[in-house]
């Protein structure tokens, strides 16, 4: 006689299961809510995105998407992402010498490539910089004013990459002031079913997972599409420095202190600065007392100060999206890039080993991603683009078999 087969069905191993990698850095239950809050965040965008499909047909066909004109064309070149948070004022004028500097090569000798946000986009204008892309994630047409009015000349130069179910009124004024975009389509089965219904195409290709912010966005774009290994992120604070007054926590929000996107009167429900999260975020300097007989590596260089800043939960499920996927890469072998946070400041890479309020005041249980992930590197800027350049020049010396000057140093 046979034996009856069981049949209850085996549990399928989660995505946290498969990841041990992570398992010391993230709790579970932090996991969990990151899922679910993308999950909830989808659910309620995902009507407004459908809805923007079909009035962006003929945009679609004007223009490209960005896999079939963009595809490995930073293959040499590090990437710069251009967040709107505060601590960008630390880094804009070196931002600008550097960019300003290596804008005026011919391409095959450029080093850099850069991706702004939409909030940074007109700022960076006003100081002489040109942004090669501007990355647009926001469904709504909230942004129309960041990127379509009082827009120099100049800016006609920037590309826009844009998710097919981003604003028609923002995507169609950008294309009328003849300005370039390259589009990618969000990771949503609804938005997949209608965009194979209107364009007749299969969005597998065009699909991009962008981490729900612009600068995830960014990177992700950077390593999986236009090739680089290198990614350097300014401004990138996910992060503001609490103040009693709700106001000027909003003013500290971004660079320019221009909040008004952000504010309630909008309808976008938005008003991250006014929330209570906080988590402990870095304030970084160069170390003035050093060991000269250890090189430098990585946070050796410098001087780390935490203290608590204010954060939200949309922001904190930025962090964590990129920090766990960071690390998810480290369980494969063949992987090879650095990311560089030069924020000098916000919570990215500002880890704890317990996310319980008790464990939270315990400064033990504070440390940084760079001790865990070798594929991420806290920086500052300036110290970040001299080490690129420098393995750029020991490259080709050693392609033109041209002796390298100098020592190279690590920073990891």
């Amino acid at each position: 006689m046979t034996k009856k087969r069981d049949k209850k069905k085996s549990k399928p191993e989660s995505t946290y299961d498969a990841i041990p990698e992570i398992h010391d850095i993230v709790s579970r239950k932090s996991w969990d809510f990151v899922s679910a809050v993308n999950s909830q965040t989808a659910d309620f965008l995902e009507k407004g995105w459908c809805e923007n499909i079909a009035p962006n047909k003929d945009l679609w066909k004007k223009h490209a998407a960005l896999i079939d004109d963009c595809l490995g064309m930073a293959k040499d070149k590090a990437i710069i992402g251009i967040g709107a948070g505060a601590s960008f004022n630390n880094n804009s004028q070196i931002l600008k010498y550097h960019l300003n500097k290596d804008g005026v090569r011919d391409w095959p000798d450029r080093s850099f490539l850069t991706i702004a946000s939409n909030h940074q986009y007109k700022p960076l204008l006003a100081m002489g910089i040109i942004p090669d892309f501007v990355l647009l994630c926001d469904g709504s047409d909230v942004v129309y004013d960041q990127l379509c009015t009082d827009i120099d000349t100049t800016g006609r130069n920037t590309i826009l990459i844009a998710g097919i179910h981003c604003s028609p009124k923002v995507l169609h004024e950008w294309s009328k002031q003849g300005r370039e975009i390259r589009f990618y389509l969000t990771k949503a089965n609804v938005v997949h079913e209608t965009f194979h219904k209107v364009i007749k195409k299969r969005p597998e290709r065009y699909t991009l997972e962008l981490g729900g912010n612009v600068m995830n966005g960014a990177w992700a774009i950077s390593i999986n599409k236009l090739g680089s290994t290198v990614f350097m992120g300014v401004g990138n604070d996910l992060s503001y420095n609490l103040n009693d007054d709700v106001e000027a926590q909003r003013a500290g929000y971004y660079a320019d202190k221009d909040y008004s996107t952000n504010a309630k009167v909008t309808g976008t429900g938005r008003d991250e600065a006014a929330r209570q999260k906080k988590w402990l975020g870095q304030n970084i300097s160069k170390r003035k007392l050093i060991d000269i007989n250890k090189p430098l590596r990585g946070l050796d260089r410098y001087d780390i100060d935490l203290q608590p800043v204010g954060t939200s939960h949309t922001l904190w499920v930025y962090k964590t999206w990129l920090e766990t996927t960071l690390m998810g890469q480290t369980r494969h072998k063949n992987s090879s890039f650095h990311y560089f946070n030069c924020s000098e400041g916000g919570i990215l890479g500002v880890m704890a080993r317990d996310d319980k309020d008790e464990s939270l005041r315990n400064l033990d249980n504070w440390f940084m991603l760079d001790d865990v992930c070798k594929f991420y590197h806290t920086a500052m800027l300036e110290d970040a683009i001299l080490h690129f350049e420098k393995c750029k020049e020991v490259y080709r010396c050693q392609e033109s078999g041209v002796p390298a000057v100098g020592n190279l140093v690590a920073l990891n």
